[in-house]
């Protein structure tokens, strides 16, 4: 009895071990998953490759960025193309291969940190923990392929040919070509084994296979398409218009139809399962054909412009609407009215009407009602190349609109600077020196503008200092340098209606005003006010602007710091420019 009792009791401890035991080693295993999954956390699991490139263990971007740089030595690395006693040199770009490493990363990090899942996801971390290898996202450009195949391995890849059509000038016909069978590299097994060395596989050789090839179009499958193209010669020559203007704008001829059409196999419809020859237009031809033509049709439209008299806007050119012909929608229209004669030698070409951004009709709708505030600045003293710099540089910026709450660039609105836009080379301020450049003294027009903007109580967002003194931008603090692309000057149209810019010329005083909506905003300007200033012509300079609404509260206080350096730091230099 005594025994029994003893047994059971050394079962109940031996029971309670186990438990104990399990209990310890789930613990272990939650535990150790849990950290696993917290070291994993927005990460590559760790021990996950790529094509044999390791990437465990980092965050999204840095796995990207190791596996672009791996990519672009694989895409390089030389690989041998074997037939018989034949060998040839390649690499995967050459052979068209595209990797796309941001889809890869993003198909393994979905993969292992799927939401709600994470049974899934433990196991993912932990299978890959012993090493996973994963396959990279990679396409092959077929026609780079085939190009290669073509250009350098013609004494084995030599495809079937087709029977086509030639015209003949001689018999002023089209003649048929003769079909014939060929034999090409099997793109199939060449694939695959080009996706093994991509993937890491250790292959280093591709053995090519080759296979039949035989021709989609035989000499009997020819003869619709031939009768369709005499048709086409007999038609010419197709006249063209656009919608809307009876005006002929060019002729198409027997010599221009021959450079558009050609020939490629299309499904016979009297029997799908065969192929026929079929005609067509080029599509790159007829693109540049139509693009072409585009000069003679195209005309920009004319935005209303406006002079500001009697406190109203007023038009002094009226708006007109701009004419566009449509390249890509009118492809259609050349093949249909072409390829289906002679009921169509009239081809009517598609056009789009470009509306002006300020239209004659839109001037009442604007809210231009008064003028906001004035900007000036004086250029006495300038060379001549500065002067006309400024002139064509104001020119830019007059007539220009500004939408409520739109943010206003100086450079975007500039635009290219150069010979080509009429500039001429004069000095301006760059790194260490100062230079003759093309459209030097530009910043008298950015730093005129700029006094404008702040005047009319506008947002300033982007605005920087000279690197030294000018007495153009006299008092010193209220300038503004611009160099496209960078620094730029801008400010956001914070108003309830448009702004209109207007530049005046008036002797040696350039001037912009900014006329707009009046809602009654009060604007105080403080300085610019100069200090620390240095025998060597250095100083520094303060501006503020407050700007108040009609209610008296403050919306914008900001303070403009400028620190000026020495000009004796920026030498002049001359150059051939000059």
């Amino acid at each position: 009895m005594k025994i029994r009792i003893h047994k059971e009791k050394l079962d109940k401890l031996v029971r309670l071990r186990n438990m104990l035991i399990g209990l310890v080693i789930f613990l272990v295993i939650v535990i150790f998953f849990f950290l696993l999954n917290i070291l994993n956390a927005n990460k590559i699991n760790w021990g996950t490759k790529v094509a044999g490139i390791s990437i465990g263990g980092l965050s999204l971007d840095e796995a990207q960025e190791k596996l672009i740089r791996a990519s672009e030595d694989l895409l390089k690395k030389d690989l041998n193309l074997n037939y018989k006693n034949y060998q040839w040199s390649a690499n995967p770009k050459n052979l068209g291969a595209i990797m796309d490493i941001p889809a890869t990363i993003n198909r393994i990090f979905e993969s292992q940190h799927q939401k709600n899942n994470f049974i899934s996801n433990a196991w993912q971390q932990f299978y890959c923990l012993f090493g996973c290898n994963l396959r990279l996202t990679w396409e092959i450009n077929e026609e780079e392929m085939e190009k290669f195949f073509k250009d350098n391995l013609f004494s084995i890849h030599q495809p079937a040919q087709n029977s086509t059509l030639v015209y003949d000038e001689k018999k002023q016909d089209f003649v048929i070509t003769p079909s014939k069978n060929g034999v090409i590299i099997d793109k199939i097994r060449f694939e695959n084994d080009l996706t093994k060395i991509i993937n890491g596989s250790g292959l280093k050789n591709i053995q090519i296979t080759l296979i039949k090839d035989r021709p989609e179009v035989s000499e009997s499958e020819t003869q619709e398409a031939h009768i369709k193209a005499k048709n086409i010669l007999l038609a010419v020559p197709f006249k063209l218009f656009v919608t809307g203007d009876e005006k002929e704008i060019a002729e198409i001829d027997k010599e221009k139809i021959l450079s558009l059409i050609e020939f490629k196999p299309v499904i016979d419809l009297k029997n799908p399962d065969n192929k026929i020859l079929g005609i067509k237009l080029n599509l790159e031809k007829t693109k540049d054909y139509l693009i072409s033509l585009a000069p003679s049709i195209n005309r920009e439209p004319v935005d209303a412009q406006f002079t500001f008299q009697n406190n109203r806007v007023t038009a002094f050119v009226l708006s007109e609407d701009g004419v566009r012909l449509e390249i890509e929608n009118n492809f259609p229209v050349l093949e249909k009215g072409i390829l289906n004669p002679p009921n169509n030698k009239e081809i009517q070409l598609k056009t789009s009407v470009i509306k002006p951004k300020i239209t004659s009709e839109s001037i009442n709708n604007l809210g231009i009602t008064t003028l906001l505030a004035r900007g000036t600045s004086n250029f006495s003293g300038s060379p001549n190349n500065r002067v006309h710099n400024i002139k064509v540089g104001a020119a830019r910026f007059n007539g220009i609109l500004i939408k409520s709450e739109e943010e206003f660039s100086f450079n975007a609105n500039l635009g290219e600077v150069g010979p080509e836009q009429g500039y001429e080379p004069e000095l301006v301020i760059k790194k260490d020196k100062t230079i003759p450049e093309y459209g030097g003294g530009l910043c008298q027009v950015s730093t005129t503008l700029f006094r404008a903007a702040i005047n009319s109580g506008l947002k300033i967002t982007e605005r920087y200092p000279h690197a030294f003194p000018v007495k153009y931008y006299n008092p010193q603090g209220f300038d503004a340098t611009i160099y496209p692309p960078s620094p730029d000057l801008k400010f956001i149209n914070n108003t309830p209606g448009y702004i209109l810019i207007q530049a005046k010329i008036i002797n040696q005083d350039l001037s912009f005003e900014l006329y707009g909506t009046n809602d009654n905003r009060k604007v105080v300007i403080e300085g610019p006010t100069q200090y620390d200033v240095k025998e060597d012509g250095s100083m520094k300079a303060k501006l503020v602007q407050k700007v108040y609404n009609k209610e008296g509260n403050l919306l914008i206080d900001k303070t403009f710091n400028s620190t000026y350096q020495s000009p004796n730091l920026y030498p002049v230099e001359r150059n051939p420019l000059e």
